[in-house]
């Protein structure tokens, strides 16, 4: 090969990988936000007009389920006193079935001059959650017991009906039937708090709260069962 056509070889070469090197850092960077944290947009205002993505706590009670878009707030997530500073979020888009109080949520969106956050993406993550459904009482029997079991803190268990499990804003939330296959008695389920990773069509899922004289069976805590750990 001679020396022209070793120039124009390594000129090639070096084109591809400044090719290379853009489509890489382009991919990796798809949103153009700057990764930010909840104490960084509430004091950093050059950050005001921007895209930013920034990951936290949902504050419980900070949402309404029929509100949209949907507002929530945000808070550091190693704040567990609930001290330090908070973001407001306004999402437009489709609310994850595993949000809820507690949940760890990463937004991205612009940030507006008062502080809020205009999201138009959001990702959840979900700690993985297992208990033992010994003595924890069947749907089937749980709906037996009709009139007696109502306002009754208790410990119930069933499946995920298939198809029923809605976003955090869906009330209900899903629904427990007495068998896997989506067969049985059923117990329609409302619940505003995270969901255990994991949590899908037919899991059995281990239930903490109350039926109330609607039917409807008001969870304060749902779990994986044991098994499926």
């Amino acid at each position: 090969m001679n020396k022209r056509a070793r120039m124009r070889l390594i000129g090639v070469t070096a084109v591809i990988l400044i090719a290379i090197v853009a489509v890489v850092v382009v991919s990796g960077n798809t949103s153009g936000a700057y990764s930010s944290t909840v104490g960084d947009v509430t004091k950093d205002p050059s950050l005001v007009g921007k895209r930013v993505k920034v990951s936290g706590s949902v504050v419980p009670a900070s949402w309404d389920k029929q509100s949209n878009p949907m507002r929530f707030v945000i808070k550091d997530e190693k704040d567990s006193a609930g001290s330090g500073p908070t973001v407001n979020v306004v999402y437009t888009g489709g609310v994850p079935s595993t949000f809820g109080d507690g949940v760890v949520a990463i937004v991205t969106g612009e940030l507006a001059a008062d502080g809020t956050i205009n999201a138009t993406e959001m990702i959840t993550k979900c700690p993985s959650k297992y208990e033992s459904a010994e003595g924890a009482l069947p749907v089937s029997d749980l709906v037996k017991s009709g009139a007696s079991m109502y306002g009754k803190p208790v410990k119930a268990t069933g499946f995920v009906k298939p198809g029923s499990l809605g976003a955090a804003n869906d009330d209900p939330r899903f629904i427990v039937v007495a068998s896997a296959d989506g067969t049985g008695d059923s117990v329609p389920v409302s619940f505003t708090g995270v969901l255990p990773s994991g949590m899908q069509d037919g899991s059995q899922v281990v239930l903490t709260g109350a039926l109330e004289k609607d039917g409807v069976f008001v969870a304060t805590d749902v779990a994986m069962e044991q098994s499926q750990k």
